[in-house]
């Protein structure tokens, strides 16, 4: 059964509230390994339990119209417990910027993986489901998804601490108060090559990257403007147009068919720049054209779409039963709306880096990064716009619709906060890649390549798996066979 709805019967933190959520040193997100520390001020009342639970839970619809609250995670802490008619609230040291309210130390630790499992009375398996790359989440151990809200619908993911104060009168309800957190997972174990784009196509792009292009027109000749006098110019005007038919119309019409593409980096870390590389390919050209015309870049045009995916499983206890849905939220973020307006523009060929001709940052908007959980999911895609110019001839095509994977930048280890003493671990940053040489022995095993004498007898890899026992194994036979 769901936990209760994240805002009824709850209040605000606030100061005139008989307690107060006192946050220490509170970053603006945090993430796993953060400790969460603070103080409760509680007004000088009789209460015989106190209660702090730091929990994180989803928000998504129900087929009944009614949202559902799906806990992830949950820790929980009693503070004070009184016995009897007894309060210990008089026990406790007053706070001396607050006079008049008793002060009641908490400490959390934040986790890095979802613990609780989803609804039982409904099935969270979507169709398009695999085993090792799931689309929505089905069980408890995946990370923990970071605090997000779709904007058109009423989805989010919470994190929050909630204080229970109980009363010691049992006709009053127990003043519960809420603060939200904000976390950030930590950036996913990724091999760095997935940071650079990969552009091993082999000999010919793939399908969803061949973005062709032909280019038909006299210009395409180097020195078209030479030898090509006014009227000549005049006539092939009209010829082209349909206008004008004799043999002048049929003087040869120069063509060119190139593709291009561009391929990003498949992990993008918030912060950071956007590597992108743009591939070139010259398939055919006129006989006439001794090499492949030059490209040009009038105006580029990068855009991250993200689509914001919520599974509703289905109700087969409802009576018509309800069936799975699935709802999709599409929005954009402009990156980048260059143009490129001198003389023909910024020259296009195979290789040409990006970052090279713009600035494209992850920076500037507050960025979700790629998440799943329980019937919830956001995926990002890369799009690039490319409006470009060969001879006399503008074009525009989309170079670009790649998914992408947003992660937030690796920590360092925090040696701000100091815990008996040492220093409390946070997150190490990660060995710097190295390529290794796989002909050069480990340095820890001290071996060398010299000259060593061959030996005299074969080597144990040379005999068969009979020889590999202990010696006492070939002198000793088998046992007799006996059928039984």
């Amino acid at each position: 059964m769901g936990p209760e709805g994240p805002f009824a019967g709850r209040r605000a933190n606030r100061r005139d509230n008989p307690v107060y959520i006192h946050l220490f040193n509170s970053p603006p997100a945090y993430t796993a390994g953060d400790h969460v520390r603070g103080l409760l001020l509680i007004s000088q009342a009789r209460s015989p339990r106190i209660n702090i639970v730091l929990r994180g839970f989803s928000v998504t619809p129900h087929s009944s119209g009614k949202p559902t609250y799906i806990e992830l995670c949950r820790q929980s802490q009693d503070l004070l417990v009184s016995t009897g008619n007894s309060s210990r609230l008089d026990l406790l040291p007053t706070s001396s910027s607050n006079p008049g309210k008793a002060e009641l130390p908490f400490s959390f630790t934040f986790p890095q993986h979802v613990s609780l499992p989803p609804p039982a009375d409904r099935n969270w398996l979507h169709p398009e489901d695999s085993f090792n790359h799931p689309r929505f989440q089905h069980f408890p151990g995946f990370p923990l998804p970071p605090s997000c809200a779709a904007t058109s619908t009423d989805v989010q993911i919470v994190y929050q601490l909630e204080v229970t104060m109980e009363s010691s009168d049992l006709d009053s309800l127990p003043v519960r108060v809420r603060q939200e957190l904000k976390y950030t997972p930590p950036p996913p174990d990724f091999h760095p090559i997935l940071l650079q784009p990969d552009t091993n196509f082999g000999t010919t792009l793939p399908k969803h990257c061949s973005h062709q292009k032909f280019i038909r027109t006299r210009k395409l000749f180097q020195d078209y403007e030479e030898r090509a006098g006014k009227l000549k110019k005049i006539k092939e005007k009209l010829a082209d147009k349909e206008l004008l038919f004799g043999f002048q119309s049929l003087d040869e019409i120069p063509y060119a068919k190139f593709s291009i593409s561009a391929t990003p980096a498949r992990v993008l870390v918030v912060g950071s720049q956007v590597p992108v590389v743009i591939s070139i390919q010259h398939l055919q050209r006129s006989e006439s054209l001794a090499r492949p015309p030059d490209l040009f870049i009038r105006r580029l045009k990068v855009q991250l779409n993200f689509v914001f995916n919520v599974f509703t499983p289905g109700d087969p206890s409802a009576r018509p039963p309800k069936k799975q849905h699935m709802h999709v939220e599409r929005c954009h973020i402009m990156l980048c709306d260059k143009k490129y307006e001198k003389e023909n523009g910024r020259l296009l060929y195979d290789g040409l880096s990006l970052l090279d001709i713009a600035d494209v940052k992850l920076t500037g908007h507050n960025f979700t990064p790629s998440f799943t959980t329980y019937g919830l999911n956001l995926e990002y895609e890369l799009q690039i716009e490319i409006t470009g110019k060969c001879a006399d001839r503008e074009w525009t095509s989309i170079v670009c619709t790649q998914p992408v994977y947003l992660t937030t930048a690796p920590r360092a280890a925090n040696l701000s906060e100091l815990e008996d003493g040492f220093a409390v671990y946070d997150l190490e940053p990660r060995p710097a890649y190295q390529e290794v040489d796989p002909m050069e022995p480990p340095h820890y095993l001290n071996v060398n390549w010299d000259a060593q004498p061959l030996a005299t007898t074969p080597s144990i890899h040379e005999f068969g798996s009979r020889h590999m026992a202990p010696p006492i194994a070939d002198s000793v036979p088998p046992p007799e066979y006996t059928a039984s």
